[in-house]
């Protein structure tokens, strides 16, 4: 008799949710950041695929993260029959439940404000603060860039061979200027003018006599140096004289730009929902010159197996390797872009309350 008091006192006494399981369990802290950040992702891989077959993009932020968390303790009690016992009659069982029941509070971001920062162009400070923070020169720029001075960054599926030669060459400076941020050579500023704070110039500066150095001061034109480095000021936009600076793309149309390379089913292209940049009128053995590939997203009729992120849209499964690191590391990319030029406008729309569990 003892022992089953024991047993009824130890089941019934008020109990708090361990701060491990809270932290750490499938119901805790760290599960809703993975999955937070793995639907993220989900997210732009889907507005990608929306804009391959020419449909607007559309996204929700996750404005909080509420959860209860309760624990229950049940004991049963209960005599056999047959097979009842003198010396045992009562048979005592208890289980712990251990409950997590989180809301999600989804906002949509739309109206002016989120529109403006999705189409202004990116500002130079950003592109300085991207590459400074580890990314490589060549990646930022082609994927940000529209123009270089003169030479285009252009993803048009046409282009004449006047047009394809100063392509050309936007490609010959940033290789150049990767080879000089890989020595350490190469030094990126942002300067604003006093007599106008919004005009600003991306700064380049690098030694007078690195051979990579000279290729860039031929190809840009500049003659001028200062204690023996190049200092190349481009202003963003256009100068004074109508000749073009650096111009940079939207996040929008960055993202347009990726979703270039979205590999879309036969079925889709056969009946005319979507068009295929390699099934175009050019020349095979041009499309490498007039597009580089950043990143590449498959199709599958199935669920991939081997996938860094997947999405599924119209029947197909849409997803980028994961064995593929120069496709995610475009794709991270381009999610550092979005999170730094989007913010978090004020939300107007309607508020999504999902309860879960």
């Amino acid at each position: 008799m003892r022992k089953w008091l024991f047993g009824i006192a130890f089941f019934c006494i008020g109990c708090s949710v361990p701060s491990k399981i809270v932290l750490n369990g499938s119901g805790g802290r760290n599960a809703y950041n993975v999955a937070v950040q793995k639907t993220n992702s989900e997210e732009m891989l889907l507005n990608l695929v929306r804009l391959k077959y020419g449909e607007s993009p559309s996204f929700l932020e996750l404005s909080s993260i509420t959860t209860q968390y309760s624990i229950k303790n049940i004991i049963t009690a209960g005599i056999s029959i047959p097979g009842f016992s003198k010396t045992n009659p009562m048979n005592l069982r208890g289980e712990t439940q251990f409950q997590s029941q989180p809301t999600l509070l989804y906002s949509p971001l739309q109206g002016k404000d989120f529109a403006n920062q999705i189409l202004r162009p990116i500002d130079i400070g950003v592109i300085q603060q991207i590459i400074y923070s580890g990314w490589d020169l060549d990646r930022v720029f082609l994927l940000a860039i529209e123009n270089f001075q003169e030479f285009p960054n252009l993803h048009r599926e046409g282009l004449a061979p006047e047009e394809l030669k100063r392509h050309e060459k936007f490609h010959e400076v940033i290789d150049l200027m990767k080879k000089l941020q890989m020595k350490g050579s190469l030094q990126i500023g942002v300067r604003q003018q006093t007599n106008d704070l919004k005009l600003k110039s991306l700064q380049f500066s690098f030694p007078f006599e690195d051979q990579y150095g000279k290729e860039i001061a031929e190809i840009l034109k500049e003659e001028k140096s200062s204690n023996g480095k190049y200092i190349i000021n481009i202003v963003q936009g256009f100068d004074e004289n109508g000749n073009i600076g650096i111009l940079p793309r939207s996040l929008l149309s960055c993202m347009y730009y990726l979703s270039k390379n979205v590999r879309i089913p036969e079925k889709d292209i056969k009946v005319c929902k979507t068009s295929d940049i390699f099934n175009c009128t050019i020349s095979t053995k041009d499309i490498p010159k007039i597009f580089k590939e950043l990143l590449i997203v498959y199709n599958s009729n199935r669920k991939p197996k081997d996938s860094y992120v997947c999405v599924k849209y119209r029947d197909t499964w849409f997803y980028i390797k994961d064995g593929d690191i120069h496709s995610k590391k475009t794709f991270l990319l381009l999610l550092d872009l979005y999170n730094l030029q989007s913010g978090i406008p004020e939300v107007k729309g309607a508020l999504f309350t999902l309860p879960v569990g």
